[in-house]
């Protein structure tokens, strides 16, 4: 009387085959889930391809990774985009380091690379980490001595007191990564800040001193090139107050920083981004 019928463990054998159909289908959707997850970090630049190739190599994506060689480096960027650490050092009359490992994964060079050949102006500079003041003290305002920084535009007012937590701050030493071409000009900061964000997690406002440094250091080391000669890097520091520090105009009367309003737009305050280092 207590043992269970055919038809009874027919039941018990559908529901259990139900179960497994069931699971099949929570699995096979968590791993959908997670590849659209994949795709979406991708796209942000949390991650790249060569943490996917890792992955299929089994191993561990996040471990240390090789630096990329000169040789590479080179072959995708030519000799021109590139500032290597003894010519920056030397015409800031500074000590060439002794570790300049260029801190980008491969694939977001090769990225670059590739945008550049759409008319992008990516180049890969040394930055010796130089305060916007140091470098001011180091080149002075004298016109006669390229290059130099404005005086004569009211420009003094980023030397007083209240400014010198972010006017003395000195960036991180290292190759940048940086996109010489000015873009999202005519937006205010914040639809700039958004159309940042839509570009995904490996870009960034490129730092205000690290920008000057950057175009200055090409002016001495290319013969004269200036970059940003009519408008302004419109960088995410922001001064005394409030507004956010815009550096460029750099002309023949010398590199200007300045600041503008966040809700302003105007066709000279652009945007000049960088690539988040990868290690």
């Amino acid at each position: 009387m207590g043992e269970k019928t055919c038809l009874e463990k027919g039941k018990g054998g559908k529901a259990m085959k139900d179960r497994q159909e069931d699971l099949s289908v929570r699995a096979g959707q968590k791993v959908i889930n997670q590849m659209a997850e994949i795709f979406s970090q991708l796209k942000r630049g949390s991650l790249d391809t060569d943490h996917l190739q890792a992955l299929i190599d089994h191993k561990n994506p996040f471990e240390a990774r090789e630096y990329p060689d000169w040789e590479f480096i080179l072959r995708l960027f030519g000799r021109d985009n590139v500032i290597v650490a003894k010519q920056s050092a030397g015409v800031w009359g500074l000590e060439s380091p002794k570790d300049d490992k260029v801190l980008y994964s491969k694939a977001t060079l090769r990225h670059a690379a590739k945008e550049n050949e759409q008319g992008e102006d990516w180049r890969l500079v040394y930055i010796n980490g130089l305060s916007l003041r140091e470098q001011r003290e180091k080149r002075g305002v004298n016109r006669a001595e390229q290059p130099c920084f404005d005086t004569f535009a009211n420009d003094d007012w980023w030397l007083e007191s209240d400014e010198d937590k972010w006017a003395t701050f000195r960036p991180q030493t290292g190759y940048y990564l940086i996109n010489f071409r000015g873009q999202f000009a005519n937006m205010n900061w914040v639809e700039q800040g958004k159309a940042i964000t839509e570009l995904g997690a490996g870009y960034e406002r490129c730092h205000e001193a690290a920008f000057a440094e950057a175009i200055l250091t090409i002016f001495m080391v290319n013969n004269g090139e200036r970059i940003a000669e009519d408008w302004y890097h419109w960088g995410a520091t922001a001064a005394s107050n409030d507004n956010r520090v815009g550096v460029g105009v750099f002309g023949s009367g010398g590199l200007i920083v300045s600041g503008g309003l966040v809700d302003c737009s105007d066709d000279d305050l652009r945007v000049v981004l960088s690539r988040k280092f990868s290690f």
